[in-house]
């Protein structure tokens, strides 16, 4: 199969900004709360555009990573925290406090090492997939610049490991076929293998995690949230009255293990996996965003609905960001 890389590359970057748009209205909100709303959410959202009205800054600095690499040829520091800096004035939409933080620092001039939050939370993972898609030919280097351009703002290790799984999960789907299957246990072993080669002991945490993603993709959905939705999270910062509930956590870890069991999950349409994934409960609009940069990578742009990019805010910007990303991956890569 000749893959479509515009597609694809648009197809993730689309992808991100529906499952965010579509998840925001709903963050932090119980899935059985949201579920409390509608009995078909395709048509709740036809109904009710106007609560679909925007991204968050998770979809705000995927493109941000996205111009960064275009605007250096690839990965370079100092664009990475230009961009960043210039999201400050965008205003951002509902972000992070450590993310938010660390930015700021930055535009203040101080190094990124000093600026970096020490924050597991989910604010790398959520802009990292533009690395994955640029990177899918060379993930030597797709490893080291996920690793990089969380550092920049989240200095804690489980923010860089789920930066770097969900950059070489991208990169594993954009070489798949939607019109076939895909291993499951091959998607597993490259992902895992992504973060292996490390002693830092949140890493393998993490890849404990993935193998029990991976050995329990057959329960029910809301089983398998309830299950993930807060794992790896340690006091004080695990909700005791979340307990047995679908509420996922802003912990990079349980946000990731939850946007991957419910990509693998929904593996039929773009469209329906994208519903499930904004409807997870708690920081939906940020599994949405994951989840939704995977399932786009896979399906491709051609592939998700009109009506669904007709309700992305500033869809046109982001298939013109989408084209230049790839002018530059084509200049990078001219002779595949």
């Amino acid at each position: 199969m000749k893959i479509d890389y515009l597609d694809k590359i648009s197809g993730a970057l689309f992808g991100g900004a529906c499952g965010d748009t579509l998840g925001h209205p709903f963050e932090g909100f119980l899935r059985e709360k949201i579920y409390s709303n509608f009995t078909n959410f395709k048509l709740f959202v036809r109904e009710n555009r106007r609560l679909f009205n925007t991204y968050t800054d998770d979809t705000q600095l995927t493109l941000h990573t996205a111009e960064a690499l275009i605007h250096g040829g690839g990965f370079d520091t100092k664009f990475f925290i230009s961009e960043y800096v210039k999201w400050l004035d965008e205003p951002p939409i509902g972000p992070g406090y450590g993310c938010l933080t660390s930015i700021r620092k930055l535009k203040y001039g101080l190094h990124w090492e000093e600026a970096a939050s020490n924050s597991g939370g989910n604010g790398t993972a959520m802009r990292v997939a533009p690395i994955g898609l640029f990177y899918c030919k060379d993930i030597e280097r797709l490893k080291k610049f996920a690793l990089k351009s969380s550092i920049i703002t989240h200095s804690h290790p489980a923010a860089s490991a789920g930066a770097i799984v969900i950059a070489r999960a991208v990169a594993f789907l954009v070489e798949k076929d939607p019109r076939k299957s895909f291993s499951s246990e091959e998607f597993f072993k490259i992902i895992i293998s992504s973060i292996s080669d490390s002693k830092e002991a949140i890493w393998k945490e993490f890849i404990d995690i993935l193998l029990k993603v991976k050995e329990n993709l057959n329960i029910p959905i809301e089983a398998g949230l309830i299950k993930f939705s807060q794992i790896g999270v340690k006091s004080p910062y695990f909700i005791e009255e979340y307990l047995g509930k679908a509420f996922v956590h802003p912990y990079t870890l349980s946000t990731v293990a939850c946007a991957i069991f419910l990509f693998l999950n929904n593996l039929g349409s773009f469209e329906d996996c994208i519903y499930e994934l904004a409807t997870a409960g708690g920081d939906s609009d940020t599994v949405g965003a994951i989840g939704g940069s995977l399932a786009g990578a896979y399906f491709g742009y051609k592939n998700i609905p009109s009506e669904l990019v007709k309700l992305v805010k500033n869809n046109k910007k982001i298939l013109q960001i989408s084209r230049e990303l790839y002018s530059r991956f084509a200049e990078k890569y001219s002779s595949f």
